[in-house]
């Protein structure tokens, strides 16, 4: 059996308390990474959020164009028929 002096089992230790310290810090790094993750993904939700009412305002300003390109068809099939009519 290896016995070890008193300054090997102390610089044992020390080796030791410093990995346990890089490991420490290597989990809060992990942990601001994660939160950075989120706080990116929070944005790009906003952002397809305003995608989103962007677009649905475009489709409702199609759907007016639409509704006045038909009514404006009608007026004129109206027209067509009234003076049809009258002759």
């Amino acid at each position: 059996m290896e016995t070890k002096s008193r300054y090997e089992v102390l610089a044992q230790l020390e080796a030791k308390k410093r990995e346990l310290m890089v490991g420490k810090s290597n989990i809060d790094q992990v942990v601001r990474g994660k939160e950075r993750e989120i706080k990116e993904l929070k944005r790009e939700l906003e952002d397809k959020e305003e995608d989103m009412e962007d677009f649905k305002s475009r489709i409702n300003e199609e759907k007016e164009n639409f509704d006045a390109l038909i009514q404006s068809v009608d007026d004129s099939l109206k027209r067509f028929t009234s003076q049809s009519q009258k002759k």
